[in-house]
């Protein structure tokens, strides 16, 4: 999760899971929650929600991809 702040005091972190961006959160100095923003089409089920902390939002992001990792065919020994 990298951060990014500005001088105007707004907040964002990227998110990742693995490789791949699932999107980032921000919110401006006056603002208590993050808002979730998509990055692909495979997080836009997270788009607009609100969360307490960008790990909220992570763990979120990394609870949506679990399920198309699982669908993953794995190779027999």
């Amino acid at each position: 999760m990298s951060n990014i702040q500005s001088r105007t005091g707004q907040q964002a972190y990227i998110i990742e899971i693995g490789e791949d961006p699932a999107g980032l959160v921000s919110r401006r100095a006056d603002e208590r929650y993050f808002t979730f923003i998509a990055a692909s089409s495979a997080f836009q089920a997270l788009e607009g929600h609100r969360f307490a902390t960008p790990s909220a939002a992570e763990l979120a992001a990394r609870q949506l991809a679990a399920p198309r990792r699982r669908d993953v065919p794995r190779r027999l020994s």
